[in-house]
């Protein structure tokens, strides 16, 4: 009968077996063994941190070499990266600015920007771009957008002059564009010819205000003093008047300025002799006659 070999059981290892088996040599690894991926990787770090170290090393030679001109140099390579980013298609070409400025703005706009044609793009950065434009007190909103390759497009808000608002702090007045905001640089006393309002919340209502009576020139040219009253309408005070008139609520004001359009033009209604003209009711204008003149209740008008 063939004799059967019996398996071999391990045994459990001794301290000194570990301990051999410890300190054993590994065996090396070959370079070929190393994946093409991390060896690539590898040489290519310590390429570029040999580099920088042999650059800045470079840099600051020639530098003292310059009589410590870091400025100097600085512009030096600037104008070499110009040079590189042009030979790489990565120079500006166009800076376009909106065309709802005029041209004088945007003209102070490029200027203000301080990027021409032929710069490096990356050295052209939109938030610096961004922080220089809004220094100036005749711009609203700024935008900035770099888009690659050669390309920085500049979108502005020209703001206008719209009125004169009264500071209730101190009574002077201030000028404010179209959305109610004051210019910090504007001299109020070239602008006494814009309409003035006044109230705590005039400036920020203005707007709709202005932007609404000059719908009818006849009353725009007329009108010379806004209260705002309550924070919700106005009392108007229009050239050659001592009296005012009522307006009502914001959402009706445009129907009762198209009704007071109509009256003036039909029976002079801004002037006949009264205290008060009221274009609050929604189907009359009424006249407060003065003490001694004809009296007239009211006039017809309104929705």
């Amino acid at each position: 009968m063939p004799k059967v070999k019996r398996p071999r059981i391990a045994g459990p290892a001794y301290e000194d077996e570990r301990d051999e088996a410890a300190s054993a040599p590994r065996a090396a690894v070959r370079a070929r063994d190393i994946p093409y991926s991390v060896a690539w990787f590898r040489d290519r770090v310590a390429t570029y941190a040999l580099g920088t170290i042999i650059c800045g090393a470079a840099m600051l030679t020639i530098a003292a070499w310059m009589g410590g001109s870091l400025g100097a140099f600085g512009q030096r390579m600037n104008s070499g990266f110009n040079v590189i980013a042009r030979w790489a298609g990565l120079a500006v070409q166009d800076v376009h600015v909106n065309a709802e400025v005029d041209q004088l703005m945007a003209a102070r706009v490029m200027d203000v920007a301080g990027v021409t044609v032929g710069d490096s793009i990356m050295s052209a950065d939109p938030y610096a771009i961004r922080d220089r434009l809004e220094r100036i007190d005749s711009l609203g909103a700024v935008s900035v957008q770099r888009l690659w390759p050669n390309k920085i497009d500049i979108h502005v808000e020209q703001r206008e002059p719209s009125a004169l608002w009264q500071d209730k702090v101190n009574g002077d007045w201030r000028v404010i564009d179209q959305r109610g905001r004051t210019f910090a640089e504007a001299d109020a006393s070239k602008y006494m010819h814009l309409p003035r309002v006044v109230g705590e919340d005039a400036a920020e209502a203005a707007a709709t205000l202005v932007s609404s009576i000059r719908e009818f020139p006849n009353l725009a040219d007329r009108m010379e003093t806004a209260y705002r009253i309550g924070g919700r309408r106005w009392d108007v005070k229009f050239k050659g008047r001592t009296d005012v008139v009522a307006f009502p609520d914001d959402s009706r004001l445009m129907e009762q300025l198209d009704a007071l359009n109509l009256m003036q033009a039909q029976n002079r209604v801004l002037d006949l002799p009264a205290t008060r003209i009221d274009a609050r009711h929604p189907k009359y204008i009424a006249l407060q006659p003065m003490p001694g003149a004809p009296s007239e209740a009211s006039t017809p008008g309104g929705a």
